[in-house]
């Protein structure tokens, strides 16, 4: 069974965000070799990537960071709508880099909806990003838990939130993530998920402030904007239940009229795995990274 890693804080924008950094223990400093960083999706944190830091780290000689997204694990909870934008993702993500003095040959791994932030850090700078590896990526081509404004009315309601609070801590994780069901009941995991609702009294409201903010712009116009250079690796669960196949083979096939022919952009499917494969197939999904980055 994999440690948990060790948690560290920093104040990014005037928020203190919470993540992992795994350095190679085989290694003494890993600065040259390159940093992945991890980036989870909604209703996630680092927790999800719990299996992946420290064995890819040591795999690839990379530091390997991960960080808990604004209103998810534990962030820093802010009550400030405006703060919950796709853009603001952005400039935090790109200052917390900034921060830690990751400067270079960056390899982005998103999961689900976390795909729209690593897309916008690779528009925003180039220079810093050598490669993308799209975990059922969601969000980029189709964008669904954004609320309209009856939902935003009712969601500022008390007793809503009461509602909303009971079902996260009776469901998550939820069973339909995994090819086995199974991984939902499993004590660490409903604990990994379950302890920043249960033991963080402002969990509620800054989720139901991303879900009445968060704006869902679309990417439409900056396909063509992608560095050519950037290579771009997709994976999905051949069982994934959350995203469907559908839209993961438009996603590919946009990027692939978009890009040029000397632009790399791969598509992979796992058997026998659900929508977290970090959680679920984590060696394969080590084992890809470590292929993906070094060709």
């Amino acid at each position: 069974m994999t440690s948990s890693p060790t948690s560290y804080f920093i104040t990014v924008r005037g928020i203190h965000i919470h993540y992992n950094l795994a350095i190679p223990n085989n290694r003494t400093c890993s600065e040259n070799n390159g940093t992945i960083v991890f980036i989870h999706g909604f209703l996630c944190s680092t927790f999800t990537w719990n299996k992946c830091l420290q064995p890819l780290a040591d795999l690839t000689g990379y530091q390997v960071l991960a960080y808990d997204r604004l209103g998810f694990g534990l962030t820093e909870r802010i009550l400030n709508g405006e703060l919950y934008t796709r853009k603001n993702e952005e400039l935090i993500a790109l200052e917390l880099l900034n921060q830690l003095n990751i400067l270079n040959n960056i390899h982005l791994v998103s999961s689900s909806s976390g795909a729209v932030i690593a897309f916008d850090i690779a528009i925003a700078r180039p220079d810093l990003i050598q490669s993308i590896i799209f975990i059922a990526p969601y969000g980029l081509v189709t964008f669904q838990y954004s609320a309209g404004p009856i939902s935003r009315l009712f969601l500022g309601i008390q007793p809503i939130q009461y509602l909303i609070k009971f079902g996260l801590t009776h469901f998550l994780p939820f069973k339909n993530a995994y090819y086995n069901e199974d991984i939902a009941n499993d004590n660490i995991t409903r604990e990994g998920y379950l302890k920043p609702i249960r033991d963080d009294p402002l969990f509620i409201k800054s989720f139901v402030l991303f879900i009445q903010n968060y704006d869902a712009s679309s990417s439409n116009t900056l396909w063509n904007k992608l560095d050519k250079k950037l290579k771009i690796l997709i994976i999905i669960g051949e069982q994934d239940k959350i995203v469907p196949k559908e839209n993961i083979q438009e996603f590919y096939n946009i990027l692939k009229q978009n890009r040029s022919s000397e632009s790399i952009t791969e598509y992979v499917i796992i058997s026998q795995c659900g929508h977290l494969l970090q959680e679920e197939q984590a060696d394969k999904l080590i084992t890809l990274i470590n292929q993906f980055i070094r060709c």
